[in-house]
């Protein structure tokens, strides 16, 4: 006999003891005693993620739900504050990128790679230098795939900026599709691929 198993037995015997009744050990449930300090305490366990993958199953852990939707949004809010620390840290140290050229080329990139960061940086630096605030505007989601540790992702936003002479300016709506890992409790995006609407030309606006 374990020692939690011991606790849970001699927590029953307290309770039993406390309320006047006998304790029959052949009785005993191990789930009844879970349940009982449960409430007790407070406290519930966890419940398990056994998502079918249809929209409309309240079948899913709804924490992580949250706290990846929490990191997808994060993504773009640091983006439009310049972090580029706090936007890299939202990523997996093997995170890839998938991006679309003019002539719609797929072109993949590590996220992390040196040659990435620079760019990243080079970016949130032309956005700065030039007096152009970007806003991400995050809509709808739809989760294709949720388990314990991995989730798969259609993200739709719409970018928004302020041109030189301060007025509104609708860049182009966006179709992301993220991919994330929970490392150590903590969702990380593992994948991202952003196809544009509309081509971007930040320095062509007036």
């Amino acid at each position: 006999m374990n020692q939690k198993r011991i606790f849970l037995l001699f927590a029953l015997f307290i309770l039993s003891t406390a309320q006047g009744q006998s304790l029959d050990l052949n009785k005993i449930k191990m789930d009844d005693v879970k349940n009982i300090l449960g409430n007790v305490l407070g406290k519930k366990e966890k419940s398990k993620s056994n998502w079918s993958g249809i929209p409309g199953d309240p079948n899913f852990n709804a924490a992580d739900r949250m706290a990846i939707k929490e990191v997808v949004d994060a993504s773009g809010m640091y983006w439009d504050a310049h972090n580029l620390e706090g936007f890299l840290s939202l990523f997996t140290e093997d995170a890839l990128e998938v991006r679309y050229s003019s002539g719609n080329e797929r072109v993949s990139s590590p996220i992390k790679d040196k040659e990435s960061i620079k760019n990243s940086r080079e970016r949130m630096d032309f956005l700065k230098n030039n007096t152009r605030q970007t806003r991400h505007m995050m809509s709808n989601t739809l989760f294709l795939e949720l388990t314990e540790n991995s989730a798969d992702l259609n993200q739709y936003m719409t970018l928004l900026t302020t041109d030189k002479k301060r007025s509104n300016v609708m860049l182009t709506p966006i179709s992301c599709h993220f991919k994330l890992k929970k490392i150590e409790g903590i969702w990380k995006i593992s994948y991202r691929e952003v196809v544009l609407d509309h081509p971007l030309d930040l320095e062509g606006l007036p």
